[in-house]
């Protein structure tokens, strides 16, 4: 049976992820996948330091 804190970073990852297929599907130009890029790489730096 898995613990209270696997159950809560279980579902932060699937929220994570449907966030993130959620801001894929409003991207309509180049342009606008860049700009997601750069948001996401920003994040992944935030989470490193």
């Amino acid at each position: 049976m898995p613990t209270n804190a696997e159950i809560v970073e279980s579902l932060a990852r699937k929220l994570e992820r449907v966030r993130i297929l959620n801001d894929l599907k409003e991207c309509s130009t180049l342009e606008d996948f860049q700009e997601l890029v750069k948001k996401y790489e920003a994040l992944c730096n935030n989470d490193k330091a």
